[in-house]
């Protein structure tokens, strides 16, 4: 019993964890064709995703994207489509295990990246 409850705490801690930026303006289109008008995304805890290209792993920072469209799932991954605030665009591969935070009108939402179609991330200007 005690060996579970250590196996099994750190994943129930990392699910509380709070959304880091609620700055961040997101709408995710989920797999049936719904759009969320959400605040603030973590994923994995983070406020940012781990994307794959060969061999290398890199930590893509939410404020630096326009846009994560899930194109594909190829075995344990899903193949993403990242649009960057700069212009360019990317094809990665992410774990289909990714799961996203954000807030809502409504209350805290959270989600798997493997049942969305594409998140649209803008920033909010601070009022002076």
């Amino acid at each position: 019993m005690r060996r579970a409850l250590l196996f099994t705490l750190p994943f129930l801690l990392s699910m509380a964890e709070p959304v880091k930026d609620k700055n961040l303006l997101i709408e995710v289109e989920d797999r049936e064709g719904i759009r969320h008008n959400l605040r603030g995304l973590a994923c994995n805890g983070k406020d940012y995703i781990k994307v794959k290209e060969g061999a290398l792993e890199y930590a893509v920072g939410f404020k630096s994207l326009k846009s994560v469209e899930v194109l594909s799932q190829e075995g344990q991954n899903l193949r993403v489509r990242l649009s960057f605030k700069q212009g360019s665009v990317k094809e990665y591969l992410i774990p289909t295990t990714v799961h996203c935070k954000a807030v809502s009108d409504v209350g805290d939402v959270s989600f798997y990246l493997k049942d969305i179609k594409a998140i649209f991330i803008s920033t909010e200007e601070k009022k002076r």
